[in-house]
């Protein structure tokens, strides 16, 4: 059977918001892991910047509910909303999705990519990498905090230790 118990998981916190209200909150609120359609990447200018993350009329409930799909890779289990934060945001998160590799790769970049990568919200790294977490932070004011919570695990009541013939 199931049954609540607690157990470690990430909650989603704010730490000095930086959310743009959504332009239009008359469309269906979407996540997806890539640019929107009007082509807006900033992967171009930083090739360094190998995740991006875009959503539009997004609530941060349905946000920090989407993230274990979305960052299916670093978010094992669900995120829960912490922030206190209500209303629709539109949001885009670029980050360096191997930091190990970026570290050990020096990256030549254009002159004004290189220049938007020094912005001091962007870059972690002077190669222009940016962690997830540091892009959470840096880019939307937002951390995450490991807490315990009540998740729904399966129980086990009674095995037998030798099995019954078919």
């Amino acid at each position: 059977h199931t049954e609540m118990r607690p157990a470690d998981g990430m909650v989603l916190v704010a730490a000095g918001p930086k959310l743009k209200k959504a332009a239009d909150t008359d469309i269906r609120p979407t996540c997806t892991a890539g640019p929107v359609p009007d082509g807006k990447d900033p992967r171009i200018a930083n090739p360094i910047l190998t995740g991006l993350i875009t959503c539009r009329n997004i609530s941060m409930a349905e946000f920090a509910d989407r993230l274990s799909t979305v960052l299916s890779d670093d978010f094992k289990t669900p995120v829960a909303d912490g922030t206190g934060l209500t209303g629709r945001y539109d949001l885009q998160l670029s980050y360096t999705k191997d930091m190990r590799a970026a570290n050990a790769t020096p990256i030549v970049r254009p002159k004004a990519a290189a220049a938007a990568a020094d912005a001091p919200d962007e870059a972690s790294d002077p190669n222009g990498a940016i962690s997830l977490m540091d892009a959470f932070q840096r880019q939307l004011g937002l951390k995450f905090e490991q807490q315990k919570r009540p998740t729904q695990v399966l129980v086990l009541d009674h095995i037998e230790e030798t099995p019954t013939e078919n």
